[in-house]
């Protein structure tokens, strides 16, 4: 999953850089201005320290580079190891579960296997792994909001720093320098919509796409757990559990 988020990266700017230098490497020298740089991203980090507190900002690399891990989520593996559970939970009972426990690299499902193990009410083990499930998604928009923010921003301190950059020309104004002028001037508009465009928007929604693949995953996880403890069928398991999963992506004897 990882992988897309880097090609997209490095195909997009490579991309750009190469449109640049076709026309000489001295044009590529045009586009850079340290100080319209530190309008845009200077700019744009203060607005967001005001919004959000500063503990917050300093995990920002954590979940930015989440969208760069290769884990892959696999509901269709999660549901034939629910089904594996609730063939030992007819044969064996509930409580032989719990040698499985430290083998799973999935805590939430191993969160839900411990509950019914420990004896708790149906009800009780859907409210507790429902409570995690919207503390982890809460979080989870939490963290995308930053960077969805970030998104938002940067393009309007690129304004701000076109603006600043034309106040600046005019008061001094010279037509000889007009050209070379304006080109710095609008420097920030560029600096941001590429930032926010390339960059921040496209990881914004990475985010929120891997959030929903956790969330269908814990729902899958939440459904199987309960319907292990209730006794059902691992057949009739399966064949609510698949109802998450995508018809082209199912099984070709259950589609």
């Amino acid at each position: 999953m990882g992988f897309s988020t880097a090609i997209g990266l490095i195909f997009g700017f490579t991309l750009i850089m190469a449109a640049v230098l076709i026309g000489g490497l001295d044009k590529f020298w045009n586009l850079v201005n340290l100080p319209s740089f530190m309008i845009v991203i200077g700019g744009s980090f203060a607005a967001v320290c005001t919004a959000y507190p500063l503990r917050q900002l300093l995990k920002i690399h954590r979940f930015v580079s989440v969208t760069f891990s290769t884990k892959e989520f696999n509901p269709l593996g999660n549901i034939e190891l629910i089904i594996s559970f609730a063939d030992i939970a007819r044969t064996e009972g509930v409580l032989a579960l719990e040698k499985k426990i430290q083998t799973l690299d999935d805590l939430f499902l191993a969160r839900g296997v411990q509950l019914i193990t420990d004896g708790l009410s149906p009800d009780v083990v859907e409210y507790l792994l429902r409570e995690e499930m919207r503390a982890i998604n809460s979080r989870h928009l939490r963290n995308r909001g930053i960077i969805a923010m970030f998104g938002k921003l940067l393009p309007a301190f690129g304004l701000i720093g076109t603006l600043l950059g034309l106040v600046l020309m005019l008061a001094n104004l010279d037509p000889a320098t007009i050209g070379p002028n304006m080109a710095i001037a609008v420097l920030t508009t560029l600096y941001g919509a590429l930032l926010a465009n390339m960059v921040c928007i496209p990881i914004a929604d990475k985010l929120a796409f891997m959030n929903d693949e956790e969330i269908r995953m814990m729902e899958i996880t939440i459904k199987g757990v309960i319907a292990i403890q209730s006794g059902e069928n691992p057949r009739m398991i399966r064949n609510k559990l698949l109802i998450y999963i995508d018809p082209d992506d199912r099984p070709l004897n259950d589609i």
